[in-house]
């Protein structure tokens, strides 16, 4: 868990790197995201306590907490969702997390939704790669796979897996290579 938050920590730092250590660590504690995202990974180790009545009591500090945060922030994760270290989520309001599995230095812009498809073959929850953008607005959801390097534009609305190293733009998402691949293959 400490390790995770340390790894978190660094990526909401470099947003204010002008800044003395003092004043960053500050301003990194009051960003909205790094808040759900500290609540998130608490809520993470408290399921991997096994002592009973340890446990019990600590759910309920981690549910009281999530209520907090989630009316403070707007922000609403999946305590079930897998989310490597590096998360960042860059405003706050209108964001709702539930995913599969998310990988190292993903971010997210604000009124973001990743969540589940409750009906048909795409029934579950989305699988993110590393390195992804995912844009102000956007909606990805179903069980989907989201590749590394990815940037999913603004609004769009991704409901099928999406390969590495694209973007993904419109309702419904259309998948554009990236640039540099293009350039490559020339």
């Amino acid at each position: 868990m400490f390790n995770n938050i340390k790894v978190d920590y660094q990526k909401y730092a470099r947003v204010t790197e002008r800044h003395n250590p003092v004043s960053r660590f500050i301003f990194s504690l009051l960003q909205h995201g790094f808040i759900a995202l500290l609540v998130y990974r608490f809520g993470r180790y408290v399921n991997t306590i096994e002592t009973p009545v340890l446990s019990h009591v600590l759910k309920i500090v981690y549910i009281l907490l999530k209520y907090i945060s989630e009316v403070l922030t707007g922000i609403q994760i999946n305590v079930n969702s897998d989310i490597a270290p590096g998360f960042f989520i860059g405003h706050f309001s209108c964001i709702i997390i539930g995913a599969e599995k998310i990988g190292r230095n993903c971010s997210v812009g604000q009124g973001v939704t990743i969540g589940r498809k409750g009906a048909g073959k795409s029934n579950g929850w989305p699988t993110i790669g590393e390195n992804v953008y995912i844009g102000a607005g956007a909606k990805v959801f179903g069980a989907i796979s989201i590749g590394d390097n990815v940037i999913i534009g603004a609004n769009a609305v991704v409901n099928k897996d999406v390969p590495a190293n694209s973007t993904a733009v419109g309702i419904p998402a259309k998948i554009i290579p990236n640039q540099a691949d293009e350039d490559l293959a020339s």
